[in-house]
């Protein structure tokens, strides 16, 4: 089991997408930063406002999302990629999702809420780079269906500073389900 010290300046094992162990955590002025940062992030994608979210990504990203399928115990999780996209596939997800004309699997506009919940962030391989962790919960009502879906995820995130902004640079998401249940993901976590 990895532990994590949440107190700024302390050691943490770990391992994740930017495969750094012995991470040291950051100070408290760059968790805040971190934090409204990604509170930023999720008020745009709850809002529908894709093309000014995509603005929050380097063009080298990665944005990887995985199913676990547990079938026994002792075996543990196993984690299926289910999707993997980079800069040039995110840009075409995102005209496709901020033009109604283009997609039927948000038109109309399904209502999101995102909830992100326990950060932890470490420093990466230089000082304008962070390993954050958290837990995300994305609530998902179609108008059209009375369906509601949950998301419920561990994120991995590498973000990175460039020209004083913060930016993705990396996104492994772990879904907590082995079936979506809607049929598709459609839904940027």
């Amino acid at each position: 089991m990895k532990k994590f010290v949440l107190r700024p300046g302390s050691q943490a094992r770990l391992t994740d997408v930017g495969d750094k162990r012995d991470a040291q955590s950051v100070n408290t002025e760059t968790f805040v930063e971190l934090q409204r940062f990604l509170s930023e992030e999720a008020v745009l994608l709850d809002n529908l406002e894709y093309e000014e979210w995509f603005a929050f990504l380097t063009r080298d990203i990665t944005y990887r999302i995985s199913t676990r399928l547990i079938r026994d115990r002792e075996d543990g999780a196993q984690n299926f990629e289910i999707v993997d996209e980079d800069y040039e596939h995110l840009k075409l997800r995102v005209a496709q999702l901020a033009n109604p004309k283009l997609t039927r699997a948000e038109n109309p506009a399904s209502l999101y809420r995102r909830f992100i919940s326990n950060v932890r962030a470490f420093h990466g391989d230089d000082r304008d780079t962070f390993l954050v962790h958290t837990y995300l919960l994305v609530y998902k009502n179609r108008i059209s269906n009375t369906q509601v879906a949950l998301y419920s995820a561990e994120r991995r995130d590498v973000l990175k500073r460039e020209a004083s902004r913060l930016k993705i640079k990396k996104r492994h998401v772990f879904l907590d389900q082995s079936v979506l249940v809607d049929g598709t993901l459609s839904t940027i976590l």
